[in-house]
């Protein structure tokens, strides 16, 4: 039993070593897409939080910084799976 537990490990671990070149680019290209979305979308968060001044609750600005996240969140998910 034990024998069939390591050769099935080793073959999914074969397996996710070959990753697919192009998919692997896909991923990277969106993994650096998103990184880029979260950081543009905490600069206009902070911008819009410096200069609120009690007029502004900012929250059009957070909502594109969630949103970014869970964009972000997917793409470290994609490059995880691809890349691998």
């Amino acid at each position: 039993m034990r024998s069939m537990v390591l050769l099935v490990s080793l073959a999914l671990a074969c397996s996710q070593a070959r990753a697919d070149p192009q998919a692997c680019r896909e991923a990277v290209k969106a993994y650096n897409s998103a990184r880029h979305d979260v950081s543009e979308a905490v600069r206009s968060y902070v911008s819009c939080l410096s200069g609120s001044r009690g007029h502004d609750d900012c929250s059009s600005e957070f909502s594109r910084l969630q949103t970014a996240q869970i964009d972000f969140e997917t793409a470290v998910s994609g490059y995880e799976q691809d890349c691998n």
